[in-house]
């Protein structure tokens, strides 16, 4: 009887073993086909935009003039030693543009993990042709509404005229990485931002009476570093902001 009285308790404790190593096996499938197959959790690669998960907002469809940004700063920028600009796969040289402060849809600003829309500008060249630039951002400004911003002036073709802010059009086009736009995908993003609507919002106040003159690429990020402690002190480097930071309502 000893024996018998046991030999269930035995088959329990197997039974039992058995399910929890069934749920183990479950959940650790179930990861794993979620690291083989990141686009399920990850908006950016999901086709189905309006279902992103919990952790961020849906995606709105861009280019949209329901997603155009509100341009809150804009200054000319010279930068004395040129850099290649990361925002182009062609990598091209930049030594002048324009530092922009953005405010923007926070659903458009929430960090994703992979494409994300194109921040897109386009204005006018010296002679009346239409320019279009990939523009760097430095912050998501999705808590704060506000991104830190250059829409770099990349070197000219042979002849090119010189880019000036008329006209100028800020936009989120659609959903790339920037290190793969090229001049053809900015053409591309050019003629659909003109089915769509895109149109220059109202004449932007530019500051300075002359550029700011950098020394190089090191000395844009602290400028913009500095933007983002006014802007965006959630998002600043240094955790704090050394200007007193501007009211999300403003």
């Amino acid at each position: 009887m000893k024996n018998e009285t046991r030999a269930p308790k035995k088959l329990n404790n197997f039974l039992t073993a058995n399910v929890i190593a069934c749920c183990i096996a479950g959940t650790s499938a179930i990861a794993f086909a979620q690291v083989a197959n990141p686009a399920q959790n990850n908006p950016a690669q999901n086709p189905d935009q309006n279902n992103p998960g919990p952790a961020l907002p849906a995606l709105p469809a861009t280019p949209s003039i329901d997603t155009v940004p509100m341009i809150v700063s804009l200054q000319p920028v010279t930068i004395k030693e040129s850099y290649a600009t990361d925002f182009r796969s062609e990598h091209q040289q930049v030594s002048s543009g324009w530092l922009m402060v953005i405010r923007g849809d926070s659903r458009i600003l929430a960090p994703r993990a992979l494409a994300e829309p194109l921040l897109l500008a386009s204005g006018t060249g010296a002679d009346g042709s239409v320019w279009i630039e990939s523009v760097e951002w430095f912050n998501h400004g999705f808590i704060s509404g506000y991104r830190v911003c250059f829409i770099p002036s990349t070197a000219q073709e042979k002849g090119g005229a010189d880019r000036t802010a008329q006209g100028l059009r800020v936009w989120f086009g659609s959903p790339k990485l920037p290190e793969s736009v090229d001049a053809k995908a900015l053409q591309s993003e050019l003629k659909e931002a003109d089915r769509v609507g895109i149109v220059a919002g109202v004449t932007v106040k530019v500051e300075g009476s002359a550029p700011k003159v950098l020394a190089n690429r090191d000395e844009l990020i602290t400028t913009t570093n500095a933007l983002i402690a006014r802007w965006a002190p959630d998002e600043s480097q240094d955790g704090a902001s050394t200007v007193p930071a501007v009211p999300a309502n403003k």
